[in-house]
């Protein structure tokens, strides 16, 4: 279970990159929440259902700079209850200034019936795996 939910994130992160948002955004639940690292590009720490989590992508792509808006994961680790820890580097360039951007931060993935239910986001690793009750 754990490689297929690994395979679901990376399918996504993969499609999200190729700037395939039709694709990525099928692989999380209709009823997801998204929280996200960076509230003010957003506009809302949270956004709820496949169309709001989309449209957050498409701001944020406005503000980093399309194609160059990027997401890498580092590590998947299990916690277990179909919660995935993933940190990632976000990448962009600045779409009014062509300042590159780069930040490093940690998601917690949470897993549904084969789609991603929840994904919140977290300064580092510790501050994720305190948010699920857990310490490195």
């Amino acid at each position: 279970m754990l490689q297929e939910n690994v395979d679901l994130i990376k399918r996504g992160m993969e499609a999200f990159n190729r700037g395939d948002w039709d694709a990525a955004v099928q692989l999380i639940a209709e009823d997801a929440v998204w929280t996200t690292y960076f509230a003010t590009v957003a506009g809302e720490k949270s956004r709820y259902g496949r169309a709001a989590i989309r449209r957050a992508w498409e701001e944020a792509a406005e503000v980093f700079g399309g194609d160059a808006y990027q997401v890498e994961p580092h590590d998947f680790r299990d916690l277990g209850g179909g919660t995935i820890l993933v940190p990632v580097r976000l990448s962009g360039r600045g779409t009014a200034s062509g300042v590159e951007v780069e930040t490093e931060y940690a998601q917690l993935w949470t897993l549904r019936g084969g789609l991603a239910a929840r994904v919140d986001s977290y300064a580092d690793v510790a501050e994720a795996l305190e948010a699920a009750g857990l310490s490195e």
